[in-house]
């Protein structure tokens, strides 16, 4: 029983140590400020605020206030493999679905839809240090022209 024991720690140890790791080498991985001074909203106005949560599974959760003081609140899945995910909350641009593929190990490509239509296609992309992700976001004309350049700094 001891021995089992053992065993179960040393796998448990193992994992966590794996993830750990798996976090240090993905560098979306953490938390995201806006830094709305170098972001650009066209059209406007920006958020008030805005931080991202990237987890070591692609799980982004993006909290905020917007331009009229209203708290917000929504997450999607960062997978990589092009297949489409249901995002959660209230996305700006009303998406409901998200496909995401990978580009280089610093930048990803995505395309949001709703009811099947292209309503949005944004690239993240994290500066070579490690420290800047750069958000391009393009709206399509159907949905409403959107052009953001979010830049925002890891804490």
């Amino acid at each position: 029983m001891k021995r089992q024991i053992r065993v179960f720690a040393v796998l448990v140890i193992v994992l966590a140590a794996g993830s750990v790791l798996l976090a240090q080498s993905n560098p979306f991985v953490g938390t995201w400020k806006l830094n709305l001074a170098n972001s650009k909203y066209n059209p406007g106005p920006p958020p008030q605020s805005q931080t991202r949560m990237w987890d070591a599974a692609g799980m982004v959760m993006v909290n905020g206030v917007g331009a009229t003081g209203k708290p917000f609140s929504y997450g999607y899945s960062i997978t990589g493999d092009g297949k489409e995910s249901p995002t959660m909350g209230a996305i700006p641009n009303k998406a409901d679905m998200i496909s995401t593929k990978k580009i280089n190990a610093n930048t990803y490509e995505a395309t949001f839809t709703k009811a099947g239509k292209k309503v949005e296609t944004t690239t993240f992309k994290v500066s070579n240090g490690g420290k800047t992700l750069t958000i391009n976001a393009k709206g399509s004309p159907d949905a409403g022209f959107v052009e953001n350049i979010q830049v925002l700094e890891k804490q």
